[in-house]
């Protein structure tokens, strides 16, 4: 998997002799490796006061925006893609029972 922090994000220097920006974390997880999904695995209290974690930006690929509204929309697709497909699988397994009981009551018959 490859690891990542969402966080919020409080700036120190941009440039400077330290260039480091501290980050007080908010959320955490990691993205799966074969659905490259997001899976969160930690919410961290917003009435606790967390120390803020140092990182030199040279080891920064890339950083951007955290926002609840879209991780919110984001589970509810999910939430909705997953009736669906329930949905599907169970209708899928309807029919099937459907089709072997009609096969059963043919080949009874055919026996008599």
């Amino acid at each position: 998997s490859r690891p990542f922090r969402l966080q919020a994000a409080t700036p120190t220097e941009v440039t400077g002799v330290n260039q480091e920006i501290l980050l007080i974390p908010t959320v955490s997880g990691y993205r799966d490796k074969d659905t490259l999904k997001v899976v969160y695995t930690t919410d961290y209290p917003s009435d606790t006061p967390l120390r803020p974690i140092g990182f030199r930006q040279e080891n920064i690929v890339s950083i951007s925006v955290f926002s609840e509204e879209v991780r919110e929309a984001f589970k509810r697709v999910d939430s909705e893609r997953a009736g669906e497909e329930a949905a599907k699988e169970k209708a899928a397994k309807d029919q099937l029972v459907k089709a072997i009981t009609e096969l059963v009551t043919v080949v009874q018959a055919a026996q008599r």
